[in-house]
């Protein structure tokens, strides 16, 4: 925060006798998707805000130049604006008339905060109705001059802007509406209206805690659901290219888990207990990650699974391979620059993505009936996590990357966890990943159950 010393002015009528004022001076960077109401920007030095339309009101507070708010309604020279959390009134003789971009509470009571996340301090309530200037944004947070102070409110609960195209979300189904499935592993289906959606967010929470915004691919995407039998009701929501965000609609669907494919269950608690001796303990992030590999290498059929021994040290390379692949994150990413992926075939749209890089367009090309999904054409969906752990698995265990399967390095009678980085690239950092190797052998030998 810049602190700037405001010039002295001769107080003009409703204002404030300063002999200097220090306030806050805040770099704004107004949004695109706000709609434009009319307001003010105060151009007096300090100006009082008053409970009614005239002198003989008493003063609530103060407002700085450059400020802008609102204003709703007039009564001779005094202007209406919302302040705090109460209607107030301003002098419009020390002020210029603006068009704002502006948004108007939807929420009963709408929280506002010290800064863009709900991890900042309240500082206030708005009342539904109010109207404010929006000065600035930080993904779904916007920002507004509250009671002069530059503050954040969620974008969700203020209407930015009733002339940008709406949009509406319906017929949400999980699994084509069956009733029950027996894999976490789920299809979410849905219809939309009106505009077409850009990004969309989808979780078991109905304020989608701990969700993030995806980009819109389709009308079909794939969600886990989280762990335990009974019934799952997933909340889905989308947002389109002008920021407006549609209803929430949910549906259920019964999960009834059933027996792991491969014959082996890894124990949860003892996997991250020996995890956080070797690498610390893991962000919330690395966990979710770590979790979904674990369903995926439970029921997956690709690795040994009629020898524990072998199972879990092809499956502690899987692991290994992971964590130096994707950085340590345990999710899928996608190559960080464009350096290398200029001399691929088909060029940067086939540059790296997954827990293992894919890369290339015939690699793309080829991989998509393995999945069920057209990469050549769609090659962002290598991103997609259940796309990303089917394209390593297999390729690992079937040859698909360099001709050699992990099965030819790690089998009865023989762990060889340096050549085996041959599954994947050559020799590049072989030391490094058997090193790992080695130690996600131990984590599996301490948490792996047979059933």
């Amino acid at each position: 925060m810049t602190l700037a010393l405001r010039s002295i002015r001769k107080a003009p009528l409703g204002a404030i006798l300063p002999c200097a004022v220090l306030a806050a001076s805040f770099a704004t960077s107004t949004p695109a998707i706000a709609a434009t109401c009319s307001g003010v920007k105060v151009t007096a030095s300090t100006l009082n805000v008053r409970s009614g339309p005239g002198t003989g009101y008493s003063i609530v507070g103060s407002v700085n130049s450059g400020e802008t708010y609102v204003t709703t309604s007039s009564s001779g020279d005094w202007k209406k604006i919302w302040f705090n959390n109460h209607a107030r009134w301003l002098h419009a003789g020390y002020t210029s008339s603006a068009s704002l971009n502006c948004g108007t509470v939807t929420a009963d009571t709408l929280n506002v905060r010290s800064g863009p996340g709900t991890g900042y301090g309240i500082v206030g309530t708005s009342p539904k109705g109010s109207k404010w200037s929006v000065i600035g944004s930080s993904g779904d947070w916007r920002k507004i001059w509250y009671a002069s102070e530059a503050r954040w409110v969620h974008g969700t609960y203020l209407n930015q802007n009733a002339t940008t195209p709406s949009i509406g979300l319906s017929g949400v189904t999980i699994n084509g509406g069956a009733a029950s499935t027996s894999s976490r592993y789920v299809k979410v289906s849905f219809n939309f209206s009106t505009s077409t959606p850009s990004h969309y967010r989808i979780s078991h929470s109905s304020t989608f805690s701990g969700a993030s915004w995806k980009s819109y691919t389709g009308k079909t995407v794939d969600f886990t659901l989280s762990t335990g039998g009974g019934t799952k009701r997933v909340y889905m929501q989308l947002k389109n290219s002008h920021g407006r965000l549609s209803n929430t609609v949910s549906d259920t669907i019964t999960y009834n888990p059933t027996s792991t494919a491969s014959g082996y269950r890894i124990d949860r608690t003892k996997f991250f207990n020996r995890f956080a001796y070797y690498y610390g303990t893991p962000s919330t992030s690395q966990r979710n990650g770590i979790n979904y590999l674990i369903d995926n290498m439970e029921q997956d059929k690709r690795p040994a699974i009629n020898n524990q021994t072998v199972w879990m040290r092809q499956i502690a390379y899987v692991w290994a391979t992971t964590k130096h692949e994707v950085a340590n994150t345990y999710q899928p990413i996608t190559e960080y620059s464009n350096t290398h992926c200029v001399n691929y075939s088909g060029g940067c749209k086939y540059k790296g993505r997954g827990y293992v890089q894919l890369t290339h367009d015939y690699n793309y090309k080829k991989m998509s009936p393995i999945v069920g999904v057209d990469l050549f054409k769609y090659p962002e969906r290598a991103l997609e996590p259940r796309i990303a752990y089917v394209v390593m698995s297999h390729g690992m265990h079937y040859g698909m990357f360099t001709g050699r399967k992990l099965g030819d390095y790690v089998y009865s009678g023989k762990t060889d966890y340096w050549n085996a980085r041959r599954v994947v690239n050559g020799t590049d950092r072989a030391s490094l990943i058997e090193g790992y190797a080695k130690q996600f052998q131990n984590i599996m030998e301490q948490s792996t159950q047979k059933l």
